[in-house]
């Protein structure tokens, strides 16, 4: 058993008893504690993995690959990363939109490529969540991504996540314009 598997349990326990603005401020304690080196990034991880509020989801994973990668300086930087992405990619986040989105919303073109190929396991759900997770200012690669997202469900049967693709596009494209 993953030492994980615990806190996921207890985190679990506690998500239907507690309102999301709880969560919200126990993984603000969680992430100053981890800041201050009194816990390891992993603490961070249950709420991540455990949520379901895409704000939570979203801010944990950027919490845990910043303090991940300043634990230490021989952790490769694309680790906490590509843990992400598995988080995804087995299905292992309740929120899998909320973690891609806030994976693609680092604006990093090492994350951009190991996201791409996992576009396509999104329901239409989870790619709109990914799209609001983005936000309005998205970087330019993040921004190329979406389009080139858009292009690979254009001819298919994926009209709903194409839709929100698009929506997104043009939402960031005309923020960016004003």
């Amino acid at each position: 058993m993953s030492p994980l598997t615990p806190a996921l349990i207890s985190y679990w326990h506690r998500l239907p008893a507690e309102c999301a603005a709880t969560r919200r401020k126990s993984l603000d304690a969680t992430r100053e504690r981890v800041r201050g080196g009194r816990e390891p990034a992993a603490a961070l991880v249950p709420f991540a993995l455990g949520d379901v509020d895409e704000g939570i989801v979203a801010s944990a994973t950027h919490a845990y690959i910043a303090a991940a990668m300043a634990a230490t300086s021989d952790v490769d930087p694309m680790e906490p990363i590509a843990e992400a992405v598995e988080w995804i990619r087995r299905g292992l986040a309740l929120n899998r939109g909320a973690v891609f989105g806030a994976l693609l919303a680092l604006d990093d073109e090492r994350a951009v490529m190991r996201l791409a190929p996992l576009r396509l396991l999104l329901s239409a759900s989870e790619v709109e969540v990914a799209c609001r997770v983005l936000g309005n200012s998205p970087g330019p690669l993040a921004l190329g991504f979406l389009s080139d997202w858009a292009d690979l469900v254009a001819e298919g049967p994926l009209q709903r996540e194409r839709q929100a693709l698009h929506a997104a596009i043009g939402e960031r494209c005309c923020a960016q314009a004003a």
